[in-house]
Protein backbone atom coordinates (compact mmCIF):
# COMPACT_ATOMS: atom_id res chain seq x y z
CA UNK A 1 0.00 0.00 0.00
CA UNK A 2 1.27 3.48 -0.83
CA UNK A 3 0.72 6.24 1.73
CA UNK A 4 -0.04 9.91 1.07
CA UNK A 5 3.72 10.65 0.84
CA UNK A 6 4.19 8.10 -1.96
CA UNK A 7 6.02 5.69 0.33
CA UNK A 8 5.36 1.99 0.50
CA UNK A 9 3.71 0.83 3.73
CA UNK A 10 3.35 -2.68 5.04
CA UNK A 11 0.86 -4.03 7.52
CA UNK A 12 2.61 -5.66 10.46
CA UNK A 13 2.39 -9.46 10.45
CA UNK A 14 -0.38 -11.00 12.51
CA UNK A 15 0.34 -12.66 15.85
CA UNK A 16 -0.37 -15.99 14.17
CA UNK A 17 2.22 -15.39 11.43
CA UNK A 18 4.84 -14.34 13.98
CA UNK A 19 4.02 -17.41 16.06
CA UNK A 20 4.33 -19.64 12.95
CA UNK A 21 7.75 -18.19 12.19
CA UNK A 22 8.85 -18.96 15.73
CA UNK A 23 7.54 -22.54 15.46
CA UNK A 24 9.46 -23.03 12.22
CA UNK A 25 12.67 -21.84 13.87
CA UNK A 26 12.01 -24.11 16.87
CA UNK A 27 11.46 -27.04 14.51
CA UNK A 28 14.76 -26.36 12.73
CA UNK A 29 16.58 -26.06 16.07
CA UNK A 30 15.10 -29.33 17.33
CA UNK A 31 15.98 -31.18 14.15
CA UNK A 32 19.53 -29.86 14.30
CA UNK A 33 19.85 -30.83 17.97
CA UNK A 34 18.46 -34.34 17.51
CA UNK A 35 19.85 -35.28 14.11
CA UNK A 36 22.66 -32.74 13.57
CA UNK A 37 21.13 -31.58 10.30
CA UNK A 38 18.74 -28.97 8.98
CA UNK A 39 15.46 -29.89 7.26
CA UNK A 40 15.59 -30.72 3.58
CA UNK A 41 12.31 -28.86 3.04
CA UNK A 42 11.22 -25.26 3.40
CA UNK A 43 8.82 -23.54 5.76
CA UNK A 44 5.98 -23.63 3.21
CA UNK A 45 6.12 -27.43 3.09
CA UNK A 46 6.28 -27.62 6.90
CA UNK A 47 3.27 -25.32 7.31
CA UNK A 48 1.27 -27.15 4.65
CA UNK A 49 2.01 -30.56 6.16
CA UNK A 50 1.23 -29.51 9.75
CA UNK A 51 -1.32 -26.70 9.29
CA UNK A 52 -4.08 -28.27 11.39
CA UNK A 53 -1.74 -29.21 14.23
CA UNK A 54 -0.17 -25.73 14.21
CA UNK A 55 -3.57 -24.03 14.16
CA UNK A 56 -4.73 -26.11 17.13
CA UNK A 57 -1.49 -25.41 19.05
CA UNK A 58 -1.87 -21.66 18.46
CA UNK A 59 -5.50 -21.68 19.60
CA UNK A 60 -4.54 -23.60 22.76
CA UNK A 61 -1.76 -21.12 23.55
CA UNK A 62 -4.09 -18.16 23.04
CA UNK A 63 -6.74 -19.77 25.22
CA UNK A 64 -4.24 -20.38 28.04
CA UNK A 65 -2.75 -16.86 28.02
Amino acid sequence: MINEHGMLEFDPPSKFRVWLGNKWMEHKDELFTWENRLPEYDDKYYFRKHKWMLKRMFQEEIKNV
